[in-house]
Order: structure tokens, then C-alpha cells, then sequence
């Protein structure tokens, strides 16, 4: 893990150990390599399935669970007081939600809404269980903290950008963001490369602090430069060496 605190933001190159410094953007299971505490996890929680597009938890419920996503892709949202919602995460398999307010010490209420995009299927185990099993388990207490940290990065580019960069430039970092997983390896920079979420163009404008006729305009842009295609199956990146060099 890098401890470079001021890398340039998704600034990525062919270089592997430079790409490395953008350590908040792996992606790795939280339970890969703790086998005993996934099987512990598991003991005390319990397994839900859900239906695309329902809500798992709303702004405002009690905050007194986390979950494991299993399965599926959930869309962590907020709604502000004038309706408008602002997209924030996209957790996927393997991901730990619902963490922020139920590390803390209270009763703490949810600042956001957790919503399915497909089927999901999650373990949910309350704050009580999730407390005692992180005082007798420090190897999984660290790698929550590890998450918590990616997240706080990750947000604090996302206000970065939002400070300093045009509509385009935001988009292009969305992209690289969603789809770094399948960059992290410089030889697969020259191939074309699926966007592992799909989004709707509206939940994207959320993501990036625009609108939904901007982010059209400037998909189909992006996509007259030869850099992406879309369709009904999602966006592709046609180019991921000149999408991230323009970021």
C-alpha cells in the first residue's frame, strides 16, 4: 500500500509501481485471505436476496446492520433537502456497505440510501454482532479500516473534481474509476474494455455533479472521438490509453 497522500488523482501510467499509488481504487474482497472470519461473518448474519432496484435501506433508517455483498451491484445515493439526489458509490461483490454509521459509537441514523441495481444477494449482521466480531478479529478490523480509508479518499477526489474539472475530464474519471479493476495491468490498456456497471445516463450526471442532457451530449462526443461506445449493453471503452491520459 502506497503512502503517497498527494498523487495527482487517477493521473495513471504505464509505469506498474506508479499505477500502484492509486491503492484506494483496487478492488479485493474483503474477506480474501480470512477464511475463518468470512465463516464467522457468516455464522452471524443473515442472508437476504433482493430484487433489482429495491431499496435496502433508506436515508434516515437506523443505522444498526452492515452488509457483505455476495452478489449483485448496489448503489449507495443520497437525496438532498430540494429532491435532487447525488450519486456517491457503486459497491460490488465482495464489498463491505452500510459501514459509516455503524463503526461509530450511538445510535446512529443512515445518511444515505443503499439501492440494488440487479439481484443482490448480501449477508446482513447487526452492529452488535459486527462489533464483537471485530475486537476478537484484528486482521478483518484492519481491512474494514482499509475500506473506510479507500472511501474517504475516494471522496476527496470526487470534491477535488468537482473543484477543478470540466464535464469531460469528470466523466473520463467516472470511467476510469468503474473500470480500474480491468486497467490495473498496462497490456490491457491497448484493448477495449466493458464498463463493469452499468449506469443510467441520469445516475451518472448524479455521480459527476451535472445534468442528464450534459452527460448525454458528452457521451456522444466521447464516442464521435473514437474513445467509447454505448449501447444497450453499457458503455465501452474503446480506448483506455487515451482516456487516461486525458485524465
Amino acid at each position: 500500500m502506497s503512502n503517497d497522500q498527494n498523487a495527482i488523482p487517477i493521473k495513471l501510467t504505464t509505469n506498474p509501481s506508479e499505477a500502484q499509488a492509486h491503492w484506494h481504487l483496487v478492488e479485493q474482497d474483503v474477506f480474501e485471505g480470512l477464511a475463518l472470519e468470512k465463516a464467522s461473518f457468516i455464522a452471524l448474519a443473515t442472508q437476504r436476496v433482493v430484487e433489482p432496484h429495491a431499496f435496502i435501506f433508506f436515508q434516515g433508517d437506523a443505522a444498526d446492520a452492515a452488509y457483505y455483498l455476495a452478489r449483485g451491484e448496489v448503489r449507495i445515493c443520497r437525496i438532498n433537502p430540494f429532491g435532487k439526489e447525488s450519486g456517491i458509490f457503486t459497491r460490488r461483490e465482495g464489498e463491505l456497505f452500510g459501514l459509516a454509521e455503524v463503526v461509530g459509537e450511538g445510535h446512529n441514523k443512515r445518511e444515505c440510501n443503499a439501492q440494488a441495481q440487479i439481484e443482490c444477494c448480501y449477508y446482513e449482521i447487526s452492529k452488535d454482532n459486527l462489533d464483537a466480531l471485530l475486537a476478537r478479529s484484528p486482521l478483518l478490523a484492519k481491512r474494514v479500516m482499509q475500506s473506510l480509508g479507500q472511501r474517504i479518499r475516494f471522496l476527496c477526489e470526487q470534491i477535488e473534481n468537482l473543484m477543478v474539472c470540466d464535464v469531460t475530464t469528470r466523466l473520463l474519471k467516472l470511467l476510469v474509476y468503474l473500470s480500474y479493476s480491468k486497467l490495473v495491468d498496462p497490456a490491457s490498456w491497448s484493448a477495449p474494455v466493458q464498463v463493469p456497471v452499468r449506469l443510467t445516463q441520469e445516475q451518472i450526471a448524479a455521480m459527476i455533479g451535472s445534468c442528464q442532457q450534459t452527460v448525454s451530449e458528452t457521451l456522444a462526443q466521447l464516442e464521435k472521438d473514437g474513445i467509447i461506445h454505448v449501447s444497450r449493453k453499457g458503455i465501452t471503452v474503446l480506448k483506455p490509453a487515451e482516456m487516461l491520459n486525458r485524465v
